[in-house]
């Protein structure tokens, strides 16, 4: 599982310098391990010099982790 968040991290670090121009971006990946599928759903946005992001994490047993987060800049 650890593995999977940290590649998620990477993964998502990419895509957000590859959308750096971009107002809002979708990304989801889905990862199968020796226990079973994980997904991994995020979306986000940028507006006014504030951007936001949601992702949303489902582990192999189907246990969900959402977490949120905004940054402004002034």
């Amino acid at each position: 599982m650890k593995k999977l968040i940290a590649l998620s991290t990477l993964a998502g670090a990419l895509s957000i310098a590859a959308a750096a121009d971009a107002s809002a971006w979708t990304r989801s990946a889905t990862s199968t391990g020796p226990r079973g599928t994980s997904s991994v759903q995020a979306t986000g946005s940028c507006a006014n010099g504030s951007c936001s992001r949601s992702v949303t994490r489902t582990g192999p047993a189907g246990n969900t982790y959402t977490r949120q987060g905004t940054v402004s800049r002034y």
